[in-house]
């Protein structure tokens, strides 16, 4: 073997054994994995994607691809999920992926994803990503506001876990991924519907992880900070953009892929023993802060250190 290459962990062969109908297609991505730079983790597994043909979706599905998951990415719209597989085919050319359309709150669609996405083997990992917010002052938000992002951030998460759990339950169990913000702890002025939907979505998860655990269904929560995305640059300033880096501690946007590498960390055996968490992958946004006693530590220690402390030096 190449020794740039890291060398295959022997759980990788095991997956037959757990998987035997699975077979040449765990071999095959096997040998395809020393053509990489990294283990394989999820060979043999099978996910699904909601809010799959853009942003954050996109981009747990393609780390999901390339670490050897087979992938259904689902939404409402079968030009933008047609074009998101091509991309997908052309970053991870041996990637198994596919789509089907499925609005989140019409449950028969639903099921009918999660059994397109099970084939004959079982559902192994759900990330229910889709999502969405409504702007509006509490003084003049239409009742129709709050009932939209009740309807999909809570109802239609919920209808997902519900029939990726009764698919999983029956094969060994699962990983299940829910997406929030940093908006579900942190206020985010004017846009009340949204941050209470995201919260109530984080207890959704811990509710189902008590619920689902005796039978090996893992169910955990990715609480993204700005990630730089197309819903981001497309509807927002740059003024607004700046600021949010300005209150990112790393001082960057996130990348979609980077909530997919914490989706990889929850559904492979890194996380075989975690539920019920909420992880911030939101470059330190989530992190509560106080006052800034800037001003008072240059008074007393000089500005020369103080630059060197905050960067400056």
């Amino acid at each position: 073997m190449n020794p740039k290459y890291t060398p295959l962990v022997p759980c990788d062969i095991s997956l037959i054994a757990v998987f035997p109908e699975r077979r040449s297609k765990i071999v095959k991505t096997v040998v395809r994995a020393t053509e990489r730079k990294y283990v394989m983790q999820l060979a043999g597994k099978r996910a699904l994607v909601t809010g799959g043909g853009t942003g954050v979706g996109f981009g747990c599905a393609q780390r999901l691809l390339e670490h050897g998951a087979e992938v259904l990415i689902v939404g409402r719209r079968a030009d933008v999920l047609e074009e998101a597989v091509g991309r997908l085919k052309a970053i991870v050319s041996e990637g198994q992926v596919s789509f089907q359309v499925c609005d989140i709150v019409v449950e028969d669609e639903v099921i009918a994803a999660v059994d397109a996405a099970a084939g004959d083997g079982g559902l192994d990992i759900l990330v229910a990503n889709a999502g969405s917010g409504y702007p509006g002052p509490i003084l003049d938000a239409p009742v129709d506001a709050w009932q939209f992002c009740c309807e999909l951030n809570i109802v239609g998460t919920a209808t997902c876990i519900k029939h990726a759990a009764l698919s999983m339950k029956d094969h060994g169990g699962g990983s299940i991924v829910t997406i929030s913000s940093v908006g579900a702890s942190k206020v985010e002025k004017w846009m009340a519907p949204y941050s209470a939907t995201k919260a109530g979505l984080e207890m959704l998860t811990r509710c189902a992880a008590i619920e689902l655990a005796p039978f090996q269904i893992r169910v955990n929560c990715i609480a993204p900070g700005y990630i730089d995305t197309e819903s981001i640059s497309d509807n927002f300033s740059e003024e607004f953009i700046q600021d949010l880096v300005a209150e990112t501690p790393l001082g960057r946007a996130g990348q979609p892929q980077e909530v997919g590498d914490a989706v990889v960390y929850f559904s492979a055996d890194s996380g075989k023993w975690v539920t019920g968490q909420i992880l911030g992958v939101c470059g330190g946004m989530i992190i509560p802060q106080g006052q800034d006693f800037e001003e008072l530590n240059r008074m007393m220690y000089g500005d020369a250190v103080m630059d060197s402390a905050v960067g400056k030096g």
